[in-house]
């Protein structure tokens, strides 16, 4: 069932922003055809609605919060160049 939480800003990771979390639940539908009933299953996965207008730390809207909790935070690009150094890669050599 629904219930409101409190989470971290995705973005500056400060401020908290009130949601209604959703959590995975699993549904069950029943399909039939003649004489045959076949129950088939799937999951509905967690979902975060965010009930808040802005973020109070960083000012960020509801819009560009809700599109960062569902695709994730775009990386920079000296992260992306740190983290394929780490990896033992030589990003000059990439196409």
């Amino acid at each position: 069932m629904p219930e409101n939480r409190t989470i971290k800003c995705p973005i500056c990771q400060k401020g908290d922003i009130i949601t209604l979390y959703t959590p995975r639940t699993m549904i069950t539908t029943y399909g039939r055809a003649a004489s045959n009933k076949k129950a088939i299953t799937y999951f509905k996965d967690e979902k975060y609605t965010i009930i808040s207008e802005k973020c109070p730390s960083c000012g960020n809207s509801k819009k560009k919060i809700e599109k960062v909790l569902k695709h994730g935070k775009e990386q920079s690009n000296e992260e992306v160049l740190r983290r394929l150094k780490e990896a033992g890669l030589d990003p000059s050599k990439l196409k």
